[in-house]
């Protein structure tokens, strides 16, 4: 994550005017061990280059006004400084809900206008909207004089998504994002402390978007589905299938962390192909 304030702004505040806030968040690629945040295991991500930058400025009028280019979309909306809950609300609702998270901790957010650009590709797996989550959450609580530190920040974008937007979620995405370096996580109950990963060796990653994006939340509802003690399961064998992968992915991590610190790419590529050919058994099973 970055942070810093500049004199001025992209939403045409006068030279030498009121200071900016800016912040960014980086997406991020989990090498190792996705979906084991809520299944138990560990996981292994690193960031990326591409991210999600969020600028706070003087308000123009009352309230929170947002403009943004996300994934290609020109948006715009304008909420109450105290926020407002919308499942429905498309992707600015990160920005009502993340108000009213902050104000329901007693952070008295001011007016502002919220610019927002990204080169983050969003739905592709990369996390795009943990980080817009987390910049949005930073922001404002910069804005309101009332900075908060990079775990109650990530715990706090976990809730907004999670608990007042109901995606069924883990903390992976928001733990990773906040770090801005290699993590390794190992997951208890749903949790995990902040590991940062020395790299034994460079790490040099290509790494590919699909042309559409996935339906995350249908991946997770499937999993899910066969993962969870169930008085019907929907396919026992699946069932059997999908926490063996899930088992798997959380020890390969802890096996690609110790080749990442190590120096030992063979071994990390190694991890990842087992990886993925525990993801393709399982997403065959479930088709």
């Amino acid at each position: 994550m970055t942070a810093r304030a500049r004199k001025g702004g992209s939403g045409g505040s006068r030279r030498g005017g009121p200071l900016a806030i800016v912040v960014r968040y980086p997406g991020r690629a989990c090498l190792l061990g996705e979906h084991t945040d809520w299944a138990g295991g560990a996981s292994l991500a690193v960031p990326l280059p591409q991210g999600v930058e969020v600028t706070v400025e003087e308000p123009a009028g009352p309230g929170l006004l947002v403009r943004s280019a996300l994934d290609g979309r020109l948006l715009a909306g304008r909420f109450p400084t105290d926020g407002a809950v919308d499942v429905d609300g498309g992707p600015l609702r990160f920005v009502g809900a993340a108000a009213f998270a902050l104000t329901e901790m007693g952070v008295d957010i001011p007016p502002a206008e919220l610019w927002v650009t990204a080169d983050l590709p969003a739905g592709r797996g990369f996390s795009s909207s943990a980080a817009f989550n987390l910049a949005i959450l930073d922001a404002l609580a910069r804005h309101a004089g009332h900075p908060l530190p990079a775990a109650t920040l990530a715990e706090l974008a976990f809730s907004v998504e999670h608990d007042l937007l109901g995606v069924p979620c883990g903390r992976l995405d928001p733990l990773a994002c906040v770090a801005g370096t290699p993590v390794f996580l190992q997951w208890t109950r749903g949790r995990a402390p902040l590991r940062r990963v020395r790299l034994g060796a460079a790490l040099h990653l290509v790494v590919g978007a699909l042309s559409r994006p996935r339906d995350t939340r249908a991946i997770l509802s499937a999993l899910q589905d066969h993962f969870f003690d169930r008085a019907d399961p929907p396919d026992p064998l699946a069932v059997l299938q999908v926490r063996e992968a899930l088992s798997c992915f959380g020890s390969l991590a802890e096996a690609g962390a110790l080749a990442l610190e190590a120096g030992d790419l063979e071994a990390l590529g190694a991890a990842m192909n087992q990886a993925q050919d525990a993801y393709d058994a399982v997403a065959e099973r479930l088709r």
